[in-house]
This record gives structure tokens, C-alpha cells and sequence, in this order.
């Protein structure tokens, strides 16, 4: 199946409503983003289900995220045009990356780079291509924190969506756990970065201690004291506690009872350094988070 490259200036403010960073906090809270989308300078699609890819222009362009087509091309009048009338698609946008940490177009094929068309334009990939964009997105796209599918690493024929209920995760929350306990799992020791390098990175979960049953609606959480890193493995260990996920302390006792060395970071303990502990203040109150600032870990 084919694709559409679609370009958008951010600074353009009739590309969309609402704005780019707007846009990107409801793909990333709803899991989706419905966006209307001018294809008149496509001439042969998209047709629905084919994959969109958005690209943002400038001196240094780059690959800014992904969609799906859910709509066959319709128009709509429009007087201010020369036909009197445009050419439009319905887009599900899945994700929106920061304006900083786009995949450069430099890091494409070179074939691929050399399509990127104007901003409010459009161009169609044909399958070869539209693999190549594929391996490319998935090879230099930041990974889910959550251990998730990154949308667009999938042709679409072996994605199904279904609407899911979900433990929210703020990503904020989660840089001020991991910058005061460590990078590594709280419950074996396992750090992914040090393991397999920047390809383990964004990989440890972040897990929360006190059960969401006992959360009330005035609660507030406090990223150092009521969540700790944990690998994908332990994480999913954990959540099979019954009534209450097992902490981390438990979860070393289930392997210590099996015999299963534990990785350094855990045989050795480490104590946060004033470095650290100043940092992590730092990122509370650039974060806007009100909660005690805790001392040296026991």
C-alpha cells in the first residue's frame, strides 16, 4: 500500500487547529489526533488506510510523526481557490513528536529526502518507498517510555486499534523518578542503556507503589517517593500481585527464592549525589511539582 508525505510549516497558522504542540498533547492523551487534510496536490490517493507521514520544513528538516488515512478523498468548496473547491482527507494523527526531536531528513534515504514536498503540500510513496520510511522511523525515532508500540513501526495490516482503558503516565513525573533513583530496575538491577547502549534507552517502566484502588481525588503524587524504575519484565511480575502489585522488595525475594543473581546496581546500592539531589530539585520546580523534596535514598 502506498503513503503520503505530508509537509507542515508549524508557523503556518492555517495548517491546523489547533496548533502543532496542542495537536501532539491530545495524539499523546487520546491516543489519536482527527485532523482534516488538503491531498489536492496528490493526484493519485491516498486511498484509506494508507500510512501519512508528516514532515516539518526549514533550514533543517525532519520527519515529525504519523497518522493513518481513515477517510477517502471528498471535496469541499472553496472560493478562495482557482477550481473553486479543495481536495481533503480525514487523519488520524497517533503521534506528534517535539519540534526537537525530529528525525532528520538527513538520516533518510536520500530518495525518500528528495521527495519532502513545500508546506500545506502533499506527495504519494509508493510501497518500496513507504518501506524504506518505515525502517527508517522505527531505526531513528525515540521509543515509547512505556515499553509501547511506536506508531508507524507497523504496516497498518498487522496493527489492530481498539479502544483501551489506561493508567496515565506523566513523562515529566517519570524524568524526576528515574534522575533520583537511577537508571536501572529497582527490583533486579537491570539497566537497559548500559546493556545495549542509546538502543536501551526510554526502555525502563516506571511503576507505582501505592495501588490506583486506595488513589482518592485530592491525591497528589510525588515522582521520588511513590514511583521506582522497574524493567518491562519486573513491571509486568509486579502487576501479577493479587490483591496489591508486589514492591520491589518482594519482587527481590521472589528471585533470591529461585536462586537468580541480581544485577550490580542492586548488590551494590548506591546514594544520590548532591549533583543529583540538586538536579532532580531542579526538574521538581521546572516541573511544577509541589511535593516534599525527599533526602539521600536508604
Amino acid at each position: 500500500m502506498t503513503s503520503v508525505f505530508l509537509a507542515w510549516d508549524p508557523v503556518w497558522p492555517e495548517a491546523w487547529q489547533p496548533d502543532y504542540q496542542a495537536a501532539a498533547a491530545i495524539a499523546a492523551d487520546a491516543g489519536f489526533f482527527r485532523a482534516v487534510w488538503d491531498v489536492a496536490s496528490a493526484e493519485d490517493g491516498p486511498e484509506p488506510g494508507s500510512d501519512a507521514w508528516f514532515v516539518v520544513p526549514g533550514e533543517r528538516p525532519g520527519l515529525a510523526g504519523h497518522g493513518v488515512v481513515v477517510s477517502a478523498p471528498y471535496g469541499v468548496a472553496d472560493p478562495e481557490t482557482a477550481d473553486g473547491w479543495v481536495r481533503l482527507v480525514d487523519i488520524d494523527i497517533d503521534v506528534l513528536l517535539p519540534l526537537d526531536e525530529l528525525v532528520l531528513l538527513e538520516d533518510l534515504p536520500p530518495e525518500i529526502a528528495g521527495l519532502c514536498p513545500e508546506a500545506g503540500a502533499a506527495a504519494v510513496l509508493d510501497q518500496a518507498l513507504s518501506g524504506e520510511l518505515r525502517r527508517a522511523w522505527s531505526r531513528n525515532a525515540s521509543p515509547e517510555p512505556s515499553g509501547g508500540l511506536l506508531p508507524g513501526s507497523l504496516p497498518q495490516p498487522a496493527v489492530r486499534w481498539s479502544l483501551t482503558s489506561r493508567w496515565e503516565h506523566d513523562p515529566g513525573a517519570r524524568r524526576v523518578c528515574l534522575a533520583h533513583h537511577g537508571p536501572a530496575c529497582s527490583a533486579c538491577g537491570f539497566d537497559p542503556e548500559a546493556v545495549f547502549g542509546p538502543d536501551g534507552a526510554g526502555v525502563l517502566q516506571v511503576h507505582h507503589i501505592v495501588p490506583p484502588s486506595l488513589l482518592s481525588d485530592g491525591y497528589e503524587l510525588d515522582p521520588v517517593t511513590d514511583l521506582v524504575p522497574l524493567c518491562p519484565t519486573c513491571h509486568a511480575v509486579s502487576h501479577r500481585g493479587f490483591p496489591d502489585p508486589f514492591t520491589p522488595a518482594e519482587l527481590r525475594r521472589l528471585l533470591a527464592s529461585r536462586d537468580v543473581p541480581l544485577h550490580d546496581a542492586v548488590l551494590r546500592g548506591t546514594l544520590p549525589s548532591p549533583e543529583q539531589l540538586e538536579a532532580e530539585a531542579d526538574a521538581r520546580r521546572l516541573l511544577g511539582f509541589k511535593g516534599r523534596r525527599s533526602g539521600p535514598a536508604d
